[in-house]
This record gives structure tokens, sequence and C-alpha cells, in this order.
């Protein structure tokens, strides 16, 4: 059957070949271009709702689209599958693949020369060095996604940016240089609005005030971050808010509210399917249960954490889970499980050099050898214990193995070395400022004291005061002459500041309502320079037609509506301001696809610029349907407007260009041409109204000088901003960015 095939094809001879083959790669075309299209899209929207309930079918998903050669010639599709996958494969404890994936994204990014992404690739390695503890790696890693950020002038990069940075500082204890920079990052923050990265920097921010003992401030800065994820509907967000105010609870010792909030965290992340967060809130959850002493409770969330963090291979988090279950059995008095569990957390402490966790484990073995009465081998642990703080600066790990040592020595009865060791344990809580509470108490002992003295004082001169009545009175009234004088004088002084205050008052107002009123009478005597100019070409006209002198009466009548045409649109555009004035613009907001929208007026405005004479460029960035809800004709009038007024004002030849791009829920838009441009000092005049850069009005390209104040009324309308910058192309260049959708 196949020769027979081939025998055919080859009696078509050499052009029915190339036919065939053409018509073959043209169906292949088409087949790879609809995958692109519209499988890829579904297939990445499938894969991102299954993240949550089942990762591993979306990291299946996710890779097999990342490795589809079509898809590349869809930059933002396969930018937003690589991202996706590489945080799914962090969520699972992939980090060898999640590495791989990040470092697919850089690459591509690197060969479209996309610094947004770059940075971000930066971002996504770091984050994997950090879950790894590779702190010094992944601080490399943020600041690289810093400079570049810094490089593209990506200010919410770079707040990303400062962030992460902030937060590989915190998990090396460098509490100080860390809150520097986490106020950097919410300074930037602050000033681009209401994000899931302001979110993430304030828990962020939290988490260090707590370190730092502030648990007030972290307590509001946590509530911040979780009424704004709540807003913005950011799940991570409401849950890490949530899980770190659980910690500030247990540092201060209120154990059954954080549990309680340690357990709302938890189902949450059960929800958001990250199995290091869940593994995470499970194991404080059990660590709180077992301080309120309910060891059921506590049992069930142990075992959940290390089946959890084994799943993941978890090392610092299996350490943490089996020091957590040998200290519950410890509790049921079950010496034996307890034992077996404090080892293997041992060895996996040692094996991995986790030498942070290992203080942990050590005294929970301590304490196992102190419940079996063996004293020895408690004081062993504990020395061991003591040792490893010491060695890596834990504090709270040197005062319980001190207070563990001072319990032991006076249970073998040695006095001197339990003596020394619960001396060295207050010395250590007091520079802690554990023993702050009791010093407030003792200052207010102090005050007591002082006062009860100053009482008995008091009392032994009271004989000696009763007989020197007369005098006390004649000086009291003397007082009272004076505090009265003084009260008169004051209550004078008072009178007149308060006159000064009102007369200050009143002249600044005058002085406002003078300045209203004299923008008031400029306006009005430009407006009718305005009206009075087509009104003497109209009476000109009509005079010459009266009296039969026109010499070209078709002319007239043209020149008589153009003038009637100019009075009313300046009319009207006074009549556009003084509804914005008054807060009385009628919107009319529809939804509508901004990419076949603004694809359509591209086409009218580069026929009505070319039609002037002038290059046009136009690049129309928006990927995908972007619904946007706008008055579209009152946007499409602030467009038509500046681009007429370019034309008018950019010599010729000249060029125009047009950019339109979205950038996460803001619409961009940018108007430039080419000279001559404005002035550093007219660039934030000329939305005021009836401002002119020549002050000339017989200038051919006319104009009222109240069209940009128009555009700029639409524009903040639409609760957007406008604003003017000097344009590459040597002249003006609008910079429009608008939100999606106005409330």
């Amino acid at each position: 059957m196949l020769m027979m095939r081939l025998q055919s094809l080859f009696r078509l001879g050499y052009r029915g070949l190339i036919r065939y083959t053409l018509l073959a790669l043209l169906l292949c075309s088409s087949v790879a271009q609809a995958f692109s299209i519209t499988e890829a899209k579904r297939q990445l929207d499938d894969a991102q709702n299954l993240r949550s309930g089942s990762p591993q079918s979306a990291i299946r998903s996710l890779a097999q689209l990342a490795d589809e050669p079509a898809l590349k010639s869809y930059p933002e599709e396969y930018y937003e599958t690589l991202m996706a996958l590489a945080h799914t494969l962090i969520s699972q404890g992939d980090y060898d693949k999640a590495q791989q994936r990040s470092e697919q994204l850089q690459h591509f990014a690197i060969a479209q020369g996309n610094p947004y992404h770059h940075a971000y690739s930066f971002l996504l390695l770091g984050f994997i060095a950090d879950n790894q503890s590779r702190f010094d790696q992944a601080q490399a890693y943020y600041n690289n996604a810093l400079d570049t950020a810094i490089d593209a002038n990506d200010n919410e990069m770079i707040a990303q940016s400062y962030e992460r940075i902030s937060a590989v500082l915190r998990r090396q204890d460098k509490y100080i240089e860390a809150l520097k920079v986490a106020q950097k990052s919410i300074n930037v923050l602050s000033i681009l609005g209401e994000t899931e990265v302001y979110a993430r920097a304030l828990v962020n921010l939290g988490i260090i005030q707590t370190a730092l003992g502030d648990h007030e401030s972290a307590l509001e800065t946590f509530t911040r971050s979780f009424e704004l994820s709540r807003e913005l509907s950011f799940d991570k967000g409401i849950a890490d808010s949530i899980y770190e105010s659980g910690v500030v609870y247990q540092r201060m010792e209120n154990y059954p509210a954080a549990l309680k909030h340690f357990k709302m965290a938890h189902e949450l992340d059960e929800k958001s399917g990250n199995l290091m967060d869940i593994g995470n809130s499970a194991m404080r959850s059990g660590f709180m249960a077992l301080e309120t002493g309910d060891l059921k409770e506590a049992e069930y969330f142990a075992t959940k954490s290390q089946k959890l963090y084994t799943q993941i291979d978890s090392k610092s988090g299996l350490t943490r889970s089996y020091n957590l279950q040998a200290r519950i059995a410890l509790k049921s008095e079950q010496t034996a499980l307890a034992t077996e569990y404090v080892e293997q957390s041992l060895e996996i402490a040692n094996s991995y050099n986790l030498t942070g966790y290992l203080v942990a484990s050590q005294l929970t073995q301590a304490h196992i050898a102190a419940a079996s009465q063996n004293h020895e081998t408690t004081l062993e642990r504990a020395h061991q214990a003591l040792a490893t703080a010491t060695l890596i600066n834990d504090k709270d790990g040197q005062i319980k193995s001190y207070q563990l040592l001072a319990d032991t020595y006076q249970a073998i009865k040695d006095p001197q070395n339990a003596l020394d060791a619960h001396l060295k344990f207050t010395q250590l809580r007091d520079d802690l400022g554990n023993s702050q509470h009791n010093l407030t108490l003792a200052a207010l002992q102090s005050r007591v004291e002082f006062i009860r003295k100053q009482q008995e004082i008091e009392t032994l001169n009271l004989d000696r005061a009763l007989k020197d009545t007369q005098l006390r009175e004649r000086e009291w009234q003397l007082k009272a002459w004076w505090f009265g004088t003084a009260g008169v004088f004051m209550l004078v002084l008072a009178i007149g500041y308060r006159q000064v205050k009102k007369r200050k008052l009143a002249a600044e107002r005058a002085a406002l309502l003078q300045e209203v009123v004299d923008k008031k009478n400029a306006m009005l005597a430009d407006v009718s320079h305005e009206i009075r100019t087509p009104l003497t070409a109209l009476q000109l006209q009509v005079e010459a037609l009266q009296f039969n002198i026109a010499q070209d009466v078709d002319a007239s009548y043209n020149t008589i509506n153009r003038k009637l045409s100019d009075i009313n649109r300046l009319i009207s555009d006074i009549h556009q301001l003084a509804m914005a004035d008054s807060q009385s613009l009628y919107l009319n907001l529809v939804q509508c696809n901004l990419t076949e929208v603004m694809t359509l007026w591209e086409q009218e405005f580069a026929q009505f610029s070319q039609g002037k004479g002038f290059d046009w460029e136009a690049s129309i960035q928006l990927t995908g349907a972007v619904t946007v809800s706008w008055d579209m004709d009152r946007i499409k009038q602030v467009l038509t407007n500046l681009i007429a007024n370019s034309t008018l004002y950019t010599d010729k030849p000249g060029k125009q260009r047009l950019k339109v791009w979205q950038q996460h829920k803001k619409i961009h838009i940018t108007l430039e041409d080419t000279a001559p441009g404005v002035i550093d000092e007219h660039l934030s005049e000329i939305f005021e109204r009836l401002f002119r850069v020549e002050k000339s009005r017989s200038r051919r390209t006319g104009g009222s000088g109240l069209g940009l104040a128009i555009c700029k009324s639409l524009i903040e309308a639409h609760h957007g901003k406008i604003v003017a910058q000097h344009s590459e192309l040597g002249g003006l260049k609008i910079v429009i960015v608008l939100p999606t959708e106005v409330n």
C-alpha cells in the first residue's frame, strides 16, 4: 500500500511533490498554531486550578506544556507556565527540578530581553536556596534580582527584592539589618498601592518585630497584613498573617491563643496545598497543644507533620517533629519511646549539620534522663546542650540548659554547682530582659516607700505648720494675688493671641478668596477673548453679506459656520470642566474587550496622523482578551484630543508613537512625538486651564487652551493619572495610567 502511494506521488512529478510538501507544512503550522492559541491556554488554566487540590497532577500538566516547543512562540504564556511550575515544585519540596525550571525561565528571559522575568528568575533561585538553608547563596540571588530590577526601573520588583533580602537576613538572625531593608520595601510598596507583595512585606516586617521583642507592633503589623490579604483574596497572605500572630502569642506565653491561631493557619494551608506550610503549621499546633496539656491533639499534629516532612524530605522539619514526638512521649511517661524519637531527631540534626535545631533535641534527651532519675546522664546531656547553645549564641537554649543543670545539681545535693548554674541562669535571663517586670515592680515599690516617708515628714512638721498659720495665710493670700494677676495676664494674652490668630486666618482666607477671584477673572477674560475673536470674524462676514460686498458668498457662509463651531466647541469645553468641578460628570461605564477596541482605534489614529503628514508608530502589547470597564467614548475623546494636539504643535516632518500595555491591573498608555518639546517648568502646567506654552493668541494652531485640562478631568474621573514628560523622540510624552475597572 505504501509503495502504491509513493508511485502515485512520483507520477505527479517534481512540482506535484513540492505542492504536497507545502500543503503538509501548512497543515502542520495550522495545527501548531491552534495548539498554541487554544489548547495551551486551556491546559495552563486547568493546571493552575489543580495546583491547590492536586499539585502532582498540576506538575505533570505544567511540565508537559513547558516542554511543548510551540509554546515559546507566545512568551507571556511560556513565562506564566514556567513560573507556575517552579512555584508548585517548590511547594512540594522538589528543589532540584524547581531550580532547573527557574534556570530555564532565566535563559528564556535573557534571550527575549525581558528584565522583569529575568529578575523574577533570580527571586525563584534565591527562594529555593533559602528553603535549603543556603543563606549566602540565596542573598546573592536576591541581590542580583535587585540590581536587575533597578536597571529596569521596575519599582514593584525592587520592592520584592528588598523583601526577600530582608527575609534571608532575618533567617540569619541579622535583625537590625533586616529591619532596615524591610522598611525600604515597605516605603516603595506604600507608593505603589495595595498588592500581594505589600502584604508579604508586612508579614516579613512583623516577623522581625517579633524577634526584636516588639510584640505590640508585630500584632498591629500582622493585623494590617491580614486585612489587606483578605481584601485582595490572597489566601497565602491570610494564612501567613494568622500563623505569625500565633508565634507572637507563643512568645508571650499565651499558649491557648497561639494554638487557636496555628490551627486556623493549618486549615488555610491545607487548602493551598503547600506541603511545607502544612507541615510547619501542624508542628506548631502540636507544640502548643503540648503546652496546653492536650496530649492527644499534640500527638495528632506531631504525627501529621512528621509524615509531611518525610514526603518532602525536609530534614529540619523531621528534626523538629521527632523532637516534638519525644516530648509528647515523655509527658505521657513513655521514656523508651521518647528516647527512640529523640535519637532519631539527633541523628538527622548531626548528619545534616542542623546545629540550630540540635539544642532542643539535646535538652529533650537531658529531660528524659532526668525523668528516669539518671542524674549523671542528665548532667552530661545538659552540658552538651549548653555547649551547642553557646557555640551558636542561642541565649534561650543556654537559659534552659542552666536551669536544668541547677535543678539536677540540687537533686544530687551539690549546692555549690547548683548555685553557680542558677546564678548564670539568672544573669542570662536578665540580659535578655526577662527581669524587666521585676525591675519595674521594684521601682514602683521604691516610689511607694518614698511617698510614705514624705507623709511621715509632713506629719512631724504639722505642729510647726499650725503655729505659723497666720504667716502661712498671708503667704497664701500673696500667692493667690500673684496667681490671680498671672491668670488675668494669661487671659489677656490668650484673648490677644486669639484675635491675632483670627486676623491671620481672615487674611489667609481673604488671600485665598482673592486668588480664586483672580483666577476666575483671568479665566473670564481669556474666555471673553476666545469668544470675541470668532465673534469679530462673524460680525465682519455678516456685514459683508449685509452690504453685498462679499466677493465669495459661499466662502463667507463657510467662515460663519466654522466660527460658530469654534464658539460651540469652546462652550462645550467650559461645560465639561464645570461638570468635572462639581463632580457631576457622567460616565457611561461599559465592559469591553480593550484589545479589539484599541486595535480599531489605532487604525483610525494612524490614518489621521499620516493624513496630517506624520510618521505613525504603534505598539499594542495586550495579551489575549483584556476586559476593561470604562466610558469608551470619553477615553477615545482623550486620545483623539492628544493626537490632534500633537499634530498641531509638532514640526513636520515629524513622528508620533502610541504604546499600550498592561501591568498587573493597570493599563498604561503613552503618546509621544518629535520636536519641539516643552521646557521642564511647563511640564506640570500644560494641564492647567487656558495655559499655552506660547502666550500669543495669533498662532495658527489656535485652540482654546482647555483641551488638555479636559483630558486630565476625564482621566481622573476614571480614577487614573495623566502626566507629561520629555520624549526620547525629542518632543513631548503624555503618560496615562488607568485601572481596568472604575468603582
